[in-house]
């Protein structure tokens, strides 16, 4: 009986979130306004990492999703935009919609992120729609995110028309994983292997070691090093005591002579035991990441004029 209760309040949860369809032209949904003319060559649609925990209704129920239009929760997803923005903003227009993304209890098993994210995809989805038919007006864009927000990266690259696959730059996929099934039936997802070719998937995990692995971000088919964009297992100094390098069996970064202990949160070790570095994925390379998707456009905007010539 028990079961039956629960299967049937999963159903009508299901239910009220189909309910609430989001709606794109709503200025709120967005990190600043969507609708303001692009001033530059190029956008950047950005998506957010998991920025929030299960919280319980007026009603004492369980809820697993945030609530875009929730003040709590909006704050609660501020510095992750203010930071994205800080690296993928500068020479870009900076598009990055709010969504109902699953709080991190969720991520505790990919049963749970399968049965729950369709819905936090499909408001993804109809933001990048709209995006696209009203914002965009033709502009070459980047693809971007972050842990959560790379699952919808990769998600939404299987998604893209031809057309749209023709206008991507690059897409980003920081903090989550590509697997062999993606990159085999999706010929749009071509993983990147240097610093400037375009209409590829760049994509990396960071660990100290391999037993620090999250599961749930494994395993993926594809890795490149942000330090030396290439692919190889040579290792590359971020900076004067920290190198990187990629691991070949596990397509994973090494990163070694970082302090473990300043990325270990001890409230989110079901997901990232000591020695995982997924938290610090923005940061360590954060000036890399921002001169990267300009190389890239560069590149894309080189062979569009070598097109038309």
């Amino acid at each position: 009986m028990k079961q039956v209760i629960f299967i049937v309040a999963i159903m009508l949860f299901g239910v009220a979130c189909e309910a609430q369809t989001l709606t794109y032209s709503n200025p709120r949904l967005w990190y600043r306004n969507a609708n303001k003319a692009g001033e530059k060559d190029f956008d950047v649609f950005y998506l957010l990492p998991t920025c929030v925990w299960d919280r319980i209704d007026s009603v004492g129920d369980t809820v697993y999703y945030a609530d875009p239009l929730l003040s709590s929760d909006r704050l609660a997803m501020l510095p992750s935009f203010e930071l994205a923005e800080r690296i993928f903003g500068e020479d870009a227009n900076f598009y990055s919609p709010y969504y109902r993304q699953l709080a991190l209890q969720s991520w505790r098993s990919d049963s749970l992120v399968s049965s729950r994210f369709h819905y936090s995809f499909a408001d993804v989805k109809r933001a990048f729609d709209y995006y696209m038919d009203n914002v965009n007006q033709g502009r070459p864009f980047v693809l971007a995110g972050f842990s959560q927000g790379a699952k919808c990266v990769v998600e939404l690259l299987k998604n893209l028309t031809a057309d749209q696959c023709r206008q991507l730059v690059a897409a980003y996929v920081i903090g989550y994983k590509v697997t062999a099934s993606d990159t085999l039936n999706h010929k749009q997802i071509k993983p990147a292997v240097g610093e400037n070719d375009f209409g590829v998937t760049i994509c990396y995990n960071s660990v100290a070691n391999t037993d620090a692995i999250c599961s749930v971000l494994a395993p993926s088919a594809i890795c490149i090093n942000p330090v030396n964009w290439t692919t190889s297992a040579e290792a590359e100094m971020l900076n004067d005591s920290v190198s990187v390098c990629v691991d070949k069996q596990y397509n994973v970064l090494i990163v070694d002579g970082a302090d473990a202990n300043d990325s270990y949160v001890k409230s989110l070790d079901f997901l990232f035991k000591k020695g995982n570095y997924h938290l610090q994925e923005l940061n360590y390379y954060h000036e890399i990441l921002s001169k990267n998707i300009k190389v890239r456009f560069c590149s894309f905007k080189s062979r569009q004029n070598n097109d038309r010539r």
